[in-house]
Parts: structure tokens; sequence; C-alpha cells
């Protein structure tokens, strides 16, 4: 089973699995970032790593580590960009070689449950919540949880450009839902990308996950 195979270019590797059993076997400097973390934890970033790696393999790339940075990002090889996303039940990671054009990617997997009322008013505007209740059929809460895993998706794709974490507020959500497509435009300036420019990406509902992928390009229209 694949969340994120319908909505990624085939040229992006992806690979998935479940988060059971032990941990896969981690590279020493991967092995550090997580030394101290409790077993769950070390569970996810193995799992992660490890789909990532075979993702990798898929490119015909050489396995290679992937520290975690000062930022708590994914350091990628040179030559590639990627993604790593998990809930409590399952890893995905996206891959694709920058001499194919792609400049950076993200993608988020959440769980298609309702997302804790306390943080509607954060993660998204009462219009983004609105529309894709009426036109999904959903309840808020599960449309609240819709809009995180867009905008998660969206910040994780744009971080490696701008190096700028940014706030839920930042960026502004519009769905096609018959194209299951949608945009993240931004509402303030950060570096490379200016007040109204557009992230574009596709999300999914199904297997009891929302799946939501974010591309960059080098001919990305924006």
């Amino acid at each position: 089973m694949s969340h994120f195979a319908e909505l990624l270019d085939p040229r992006i590797a992806i690979a998935e699995a479940p988060l059971t059993g032990e941990p896969p076997d981690l590279l020493a400097d991967e092995a550090l970032s997580v030394a101290a973390a409790v077993p769950r934890r070390r569970l996810e970033f193995a799992m992660g790593r490890d789909c990532a790696r075979r993702a990798m393999v898929v490119l015909g790339h050489a396995k290679a580590p992937l520290p975690r940075g000062q930022d708590r990002m994914p350091i990628w090889p040179d030559d590639l960009v990627g993604s790593i996303t998990h809930t409590d039940a399952w890893a995905a990671a996206a891959v694709a070689r920058r001499d194919e054009g792609f400049v950076a990617i993200g993608i988020d997997l959440e769980p298609a449950d309702e997302l804790a009322p306390d943080l509607w008013e954060t993660v998204c505007t009462p219009a983004e919540q609105a529309t894709l209740a009426a036109v999904l059929g959903v309840t808020q809460g599960v449309a609240a949880h819709i809009v995180f895993g867009m905008k998660e998706a969206a910040f994780k794709c744009q971080f490696p450009i701008s190096r700028t974490m940014l706030e839920f507020a930042d960026l502004a959500i519009d769905v096609d839902v018959e194209r299951r497509t949608f945009t993240a435009t931004y509402q303030r300036a950060v570096p490379q990308f200016e007040v109204h420019d557009r992230l574009f990406g596709r999300f999914a509902i199904s297997a009891g996950h929302i799946a939501a992928a974010v591309v960059v390009t080098s001919k990305a229209p924006r």
C-alpha cells in the first residue's frame, strides 16, 4: 500500500512501511541523533531513514547517511532532495534527483481524524475549514486536520529553499477538490518567496490517513 504513489511524479521514488517491530539499523552519525530518545521515537526515526534509503536504491543511488541537522531536518546528499513523514502507525519517504529538475519535496501523513479543537484557530482560518468541511462532507475537526497536513507538507517543502520556519498563518490554502490539488499562498515574504507566491500540492484521503505532497521544480510557477 502506498499513500503517496498517486500524488507524486513517477520520477520521485517512494518507500513506505508500517511502524512495527524492531527499529532498522542506523548509521553511526544518525544513531547519535536519537541516542537519548525513548524506544518509540527511535523506531520512528529509524524507520523513516530506512524508507529514505530504500527510495535511494530505487533511484539507483548509493545508500547514504541522513543525519539530523541543527534545524532537526534530515541532511540529504547534495544530489538528492527528499522528505520523510510518519504517523503513529506508518512511515514514508520520498526522494528525487536534483538533476531531474527537482528542487524540494515535502510530504506529510496524518490520521484522518479530528484535530484537537484548541488547535483549529491556530492552524486554519474559518474559511479554509468551512470550505473543506462543505465540499468534502467531513466534520470541522477533520477539515482542520486536512489543512494541517497540507500546510505541514508545504512547510517541509519550502524550508530547504527559504530556511524559514513558518507559522500556520503564513500560508493560505485553496483547494480544488475534484482534482485533489491545493495551493499554499504566502501571506508574508521570506527569502526567495514574495507575498502571493504559491506552492502547488496534491492530497488524498484513504485507508484512514490524510496524505499531502508539495513539490518545487526548477520550472515550477509561483
